[in-house]
């Protein structure tokens, strides 16, 4: 892992070292935001995707990837608000769906175990927010999931619904 992040973190210098002179001052500060708000432990496209609405909405920014110790042994969130005790899981379709990541088990099988995962993260005492695609495409309903999971924010959004 520190190998992957060190790796990211040289790409991260590289870009930026890239800009100089080639762009305007503002895309200039479009990049920079850009590439100094990237990851490199964001589990999936969809994960990131949902992490910049989170903060183009003004939510609190997660601890991504966080280990949590439960009955069934550590598990890592996607999201983790520490404050507040609450979880977030982002599952694409792909993870039902594709070999890859069925490693041989029905889709219901996969179902019933993130089903068992979630109820031991929540015998943690902490809560747990799901969200999908649907969630970051439909206007409001990223920002409406996590203000109803009890989700802090960090400041208000700007321009109302963020993801609209």
């Amino acid at each position: 892992m520190a190998a992957h992040i060190g790796k990211a973190a040289l790409r991260q210098v590289e870009l930026l070292a890239a800009i100089d002179g080639r762009y305007s001052k503002a895309a200039a500060r479009r990049i920079i935001a850009a590439v100094e708000f990237a990851v490199p432990n964001s589990g999936s496209p969809g994960e990131s995707y949902a992490r910049g609405l989170m903060h183009v909405s003004g939510f609190a920014t997660p601890e991504l990837q966080c280990p949590i110790q439960t009955k069934q042994g550590i598990v890592y969130s996607d999201y983790y608000w520490r404050d507040v005790r609450i979880v977030g899981e982002f599952d694409g379709r792909e993870k039902y769906m594709k070999p890859e990541f069925l490693k041989g088990r029905t889709p219901s099988q996969v179902v019933v175990a993130e089903k068992d995962r979630e109820n031991a993260i929540r015998a943690t005492g902490r809560g747990v927010v799901r969200l999908v695609w649907s969630d970051l495409l439909s206007p409001g309903r990223l920002e409406a999931e996590l203000e109803a999971a009890g989700v802090p924010r960090r400041r208000r959004a700007s321009a109302g619904r963020a993801n609209s």
